[in-house]
């Protein structure tokens, strides 16, 4: 009767490490989206640098739409200047900013308009 009864119940070591591994998940989610949050706060000003910092030449940046409270036009306008296009993924809920390295910058003339002629 004891075999059966040893045979069906876990020990009690395994579940006190799942309920640690659970835990610390849980805690470490909780952490990042704590974070996360705090830099959607931050002021505008801070928000353009550290967006701007994060766009520096890499193919693809993804960014979570939670840590920033800036607008789409805003986003697009760091993006357009650092030479990205922007795509939002509303399901997924983060903005993705793909290179475009024939893309103008703006306030710069375009390809015909080459100033230089007499």
């Amino acid at each position: 009767m004891t075999d059966l009864a040893a045979g069906n119940s876990f020990s009690p070591l395994i579940v006190l490490l799942m309920l640690l591994v659970l835990g610390g998940l849980l805690v470490a989610s909780v952490t990042v989206r704590i974070i996360r949050i705090a830099r959607g706060r931050e002021s505008r000003e801070q928000q353009l640098a550290r967006l701007a910092a994060q766009l520096d030449g890499r193919d693809r940046v993804r960014i979570r739409m939670v840590e920033f409270g800036l607008s789409e036009a805003e986003l697009r306008w760091v993006a357009h200047g650092r030479g990205y296009g922007l795509i939002e993924h509303t399901f997924s809920r983060y903005y993705e900013f793909v290179r475009v390295p024939h893309q103008v910058p703006p306030g710069s003339p375009g390809p015909g308009s080459w100033q230089g002629r007499p």
